[in-house]
């Protein structure tokens, strides 16, 4: 090769690597592949070291500390972040989106990107929930890439978590209703599976039902639990958690409606 066309290949692999370069920096910018969300594990803790002042529940032995959250949706109505972060809020998981109980039909929560807005502005860590009503692996492996979607260009600090719960409706027939245990632990293996394979954390919300009579809880070992129980002082699930939702009552200062509380365990550095 003659120097004068050495001379002229050198400006255009330049450019090549420029571009290259810019495109790398565009994925990091607007993916989730760098952003490196809180770790959320499942611990055993000492829940006669569980303290409560007024209606809230703090944690704190050698070993693990815990931090306050809450759960929000469009029920939650028009949210006042600031004043929620001035209360002691310190992370929050938001409901993204739901399957119809009887349509089958996807929809975004009408508040969430409002909410996912007015909490990032406040440093109020972030995580998502979808409310799914899947009957079939197919829909929930559709309800997490729907997830996924949504969340494009946007930065989490907390899992995605599959939320299946019961629907109870006075003159129609929910089309989970009669779900079987072995589906719904599909489903949810499914959905979390996807969602992980898209370099996101999955979380699975259940309650002392679901993982007594319907979800095999084994199966699901591998991934942080957010357990509801609101009828005792602990959670009575046998076995770790990473979160406890210990009311659906609570008071919160900025939102108007009653709210879900939590507690979450985390390991002391």
């Amino acid at each position: 090769m003659t120097k004068k066309k050495m001379l002229l290949i050198i400006p255009v692999l330049i450019m090549i690597l420029l571009v290259m370069l810019l495109i790398t920096v565009l994925k990091k910018c607007t993916g989730n592949d760098t952003y490196q969300p809180e770790i959320v594990e499942n611990i055993r803790v000492d829940y006669s070291e569980l303290m409560k002042t007024d209606e809230r529940y703090h944690y704190e032995d050698q070993y693990y500390s815990s931090c306050f959250g809450i759960d929000v949706s469009t029920f939650q109505g028009d949210i006042n972040w600031k004043k929620v972060k001035e209360d002691g809020v310190e992370f929050v998981f938001i409901r993204i989106g739901r399957r119809g109980a009887t349509t089958g039909l996807i929809y975004e929560d009408d508040e969430f990107e409002q909410n996912y807005q007015g909490a990032k502005e406040n440093d109020i860590k972030v995580g998502v929930y979808f409310f799914s009503q899947a009957i079939s692996p197919a829909e929930a492996k559709e309800e997490a890439k729907w997830v996924v979607k949504h969340l494009k260009g946007k930065q989490i600090d907390l899992p995605v978590v599959y939320d299946l719960e019961e629907v109870y409706l006075e003159d129609e027939t929910p089309r989970t209703y009669n779900m079987t245990g072995e589906t719904a632990t599909e489903n949810a293996l499914t959905f979390l599976e996807t969602i992980e394979k898209n370099h996101y954390e999955g979380m699975l919300y259940t309650s002392l039902y679901w993982a007594d009579y319907y979800y095999d809880m084994e199966r699901l070992n591998d991934y942080p639990i957010w357990y509801a129980q609101y009828d005792s002082d602990i959670p009575e699930l046998d076995r770790p958690i990473s979160i406890w939702q210990y009311s659906s009552n609570g008071t919160i200062e900025g939102i108007e409606e009653k709210t879900d509380l939590n507690i979450m365990f985390i390991r002391k550095d």
